[in-house]
């Protein structure tokens, strides 16, 4: 393998970005893997991120990029750069920006055009690098072929920052002090932390940060995870479905952030995806499903091939809110519950698998102006413990998720689905005090087989601190629902919508 480190890069900015190249030990034009981030194209990886114990590990891993040593021996040239005002590019940091994307563009372009490139780009990386490639995709550079959007996101907003209109507090900081603070090479640009609390809605900050997936038009490989209740599993799957390109492929896997990647079914997957479209060789592809799913069985998957998503057989049924149950008929009388509240099935008699998104319909009243919602759908064993998901680090988390502030349930009625409501955020609606007022609540899309003797839960909690950094606890923007009231039945019936998938 050969090396090129800091290399300046030519934008239309005049200002360069830099890139490091690795390229195959020989002569000749190799397609090329290109990403770009704030993390440091040369911090080592055990520097950035040790408590992932990768396997393999060298010297030349970093975080969330692709292995140069697995690559550069398929004939593939693989170049990493620093996003501008971090690392060794200079100029004003202004992430996610739409200057950000053109900087990838233009190490899209420049990569192109080398003597050891055969012309064909793609973009390839975990996370911030998968938001990458959405975002250079939007902007149709000629020589990209292809991405591999890996655990990423597309809509700014909605996956990102603002679940639900919640603001990802957790996330944020610790994300930024971890990530973004020890690259910065300067003071210019805005610091997340202090910016993003002031902009709760869809406003002029966020909207040049969201793709525009109608000009996504090159093939695509979608990598979700359904433990990534956070940040990725919504934008992967939203990517995918709403991407005008004709050659697109979904994958949703279970494990932490990080393994799934680079593990060996991955990496045969993305090499016959870049082989077919960055190396001209048509028949890599044949026998892969559009859509491929880890199905689970508590922690246990099997892979189920498909041609859509959701699953074309999905029926879709309600499982109406009761008092503590949850049951297929709704409840013979009308009534309430006190917020916070649980709702349990009855245990199931015959295997029942839930594959899709999950939309719950909520009447609520209360005496506050605002709430915030947080629904949890659990799997109940037998023994009456939640199995909970492989988290992003490999901890427990709840099969699925799904936040509003109440403020935020304006919905747009054509983008919305019945199994997917589409929120519009662009204004804070109070509720009035004690009238029955509808959410309609998104609940991230899941895979849940419940075996006889189990059942589902969902869980109305006031709070996520428990789950770490996945915490929407802002202190100035946390609505507790400290009077709140669940409808149940007669004319407020809540339900739950659910996809069913006949065995």
């Amino acid at each position: 393998m050969r090396i090129e480190r800091d290399i300046e890069v030519p934008t239309r900015t005049g200002s360069p970005i830099l890139a490091d190249v690795f390229l195959p030990d020989d002569d000749g034009a190799f397609p090329v893997l290109a990403s770009i981030s704030p993390y440091g194209k040369d911090v080592h990886w055990p520097d950035r991120y040790p408590l992932y114990e990768l396997v393999p590990q060298n010297e030349h891993m970093v975080w969330e990029t692709p292995d140069p040593e697995w690559w550069t021996a398929r004939g593939y040239a693989v170049l990493r750069a620093d996003t501008r005002g971090t690392g060794k590019s200079p100029g004003r940091m202004d992430l996610m920006s739409p200057g950000d994307s053109e900087d990838f563009y233009d190490v899209v372009e420049w990569a192109a055009e080398q003597t050891w490139s055969n012309g064909k780009v793609a973009s390839s990386g975990i996370s911030w690098l998968a938001i990458m490639g959405w975002r250079v995709a939007e902007l149709q550079p000629p020589h990209l072929a292809a991405i591999v959007a890996w655990e990423g996101a597309t809509d700014f907003y909605r996956d990102f920052i603002y679940q639900g209109g919640l603001y990802a507090h957790g996330f944020v900081e610790f994300w930024w002090n971890r990530q973004i603070t020890p690259q910065r090479n300067g003071t210019e640009g805005d610091d997340w932390r202090e910016v993003l609390p002031r902009h709760r809605v869809l406003d002029e900050y966020h909207q040049p940060r969201i793709v525009d997936l109608d000009r996504v038009t090159v093939p695509v490989l979608s990598a979700g995870n359904w433990g990534a209740l956070h940040v990725h599993l919504r934008g992967n799957i939203e990517g995918w479905t709403r991407a005008a390109s004709r050659d697109k492929w979904l994958v949703v896997h279970t494990g932490t952030h990080i393994d799934p990647y680079y593990a060996e079914w991955a990496l045969d997957l993305q090499l016959r995806f870049l082989d077919r479209f960055l190396k001209d060789q048509p028949g890599r592809m044949d026998g892969v499903a559009p859509v491929r799913l880890a199905i689970r069985h508590g922690r246990e998957v099997e892979w189920r091939d498909a041609t859509d998503f959701p699953l074309p057989q999905t029926q879709w049924r309600e499982l109406h809110l009761g008092d503590g149950v949850l049951d297929w008929d709704p409840p013979a009388d009308a009534t309430t519950v006190a917020y916070p509240a649980s709702f349990d099935t009855a245990p199931v008699s015959e295997p029942l698998e839930l594959t899709g998104p999950i939309a719950l319909r909520l009447w609520l009243s209360a005496e506050q102006d605002d709430l915030d919602v947080f629904a949890r759908v659990q799997h109940i064993g037998v023994d009456g413990e939640p199995i909970p998901a492989i988290g992003p680090q490999g901890g427990p988390v709840p099969m699925t998720m799904g936040w509003l502030k109440a403020s935020h349930r304006e919905t747009d009625p054509e983008r919305s689905l019945p199994y997917r409501p589409w929120h519009t955020h662009t204004r804070e609606i109070p509720l009035v005090h004690g009238e029955p007022t509808l959410l309609e609540v998104e609940i991230w899309p899941t895979s849940i087989t419940l075996a006889p003797g189990e059942r589902l839960r969902l869980e109305l909690v006031t709070g996520d601190s428990d789950l770490g950094f996945m915490t929407h606890d802002h202190p100035g923007l946390r609505r507790p629902a400290t009077t709140a009231t669940v409808h149940l039945g007669g004319d407020h019936a809540s339900h739950l919508l659910v996809p069913v998938i006949p065995r």
